[in-house]
């Protein structure tokens, strides 16, 4: 598969497919109107849509550009549209469900670090307070507040990072959902403006 960037269309995410191999994941049984695509495809335009700037993805558009067997065949056309949107529907229920079980991991992470953090302290405070003259104990005690927050390290990571890295790849997938999606037949005068996928 090749995928072409046409330097006036910024809002274009355009692929080359010269067969159904290379646009569809073939260990996928279901009909080829809802089969997912394959990674390679994906990860493509997944990207093409990141990296672009903010005010075209609104206007964002996926063209497949199609091997003259495969655009005469309108059934495969047709499939080749729909499954795009198949695809991107189920992935986006998918990370929809990763993101609810992460959360509901991390409040069990942040509950748990809290608790650790609380006894810590204590620890710390009862170690300097009663072996206040021996340095060796306040190095201890003051070690437990150290060790007590470093066990929030991973809640606070995920709330801070994890957590918005997976609703910026929902938004994308919400729109990815509904897409418009156009099929041409290639045309050899585009084959200067192509950049080799796979």
């Amino acid at each position: 598969m090749t995928a072409c960037r046409l330097h006036d269309a910024w809002s274009d995410i355009e692929l080359r497919i010269t067969h159904q191999a290379q646009f569809y994941n073939l260990l996928d049984p279901a009909p080829n109107d809802i089969k997912e695509i394959n990674h390679a495809t994906e990860s493509y335009i997944m990207d093409s849509l990141e990296d672009m700037p903010n005010d075209k993805r609104g206007s964002a558009r996926i063209i497949l550009y199609l091997e003259r067997t495969l655009y005469d065949d309108e059934e495969i056309r047709n499939d080749m549209e729909q499954a795009i949107h198949a695809h991107f529907a189920l992935r986006h229920c998918s990370t929809n469900q990763k993101y609810k079980l992460s959360m509901s991991k991390g409040r069990r992470y942040l509950f748990r670090g809290l608790i650790f953090l609380v006894i810590c302290l204590v620890l710390s405070s009862l170690l300097t307070s009663i072996y206040s003259q021996n340095d060796v104990i306040n190095a201890i005690g003051q070690s437990f507040v150290v060790i007590g927050w470093v066990a929030l390290w991973k809640p606070v990571e995920f709330y801070l990072y994890d957590r918005r890295d997976i609703l910026d790849e929902m938004n994308i997938l919400t729109q990815m959902e509904t897409i418009p999606v156009e099929t041409r037949r290639w045309n050899k005068n585009l084959e200067n403006e192509t950049l080799v996928l796979m």
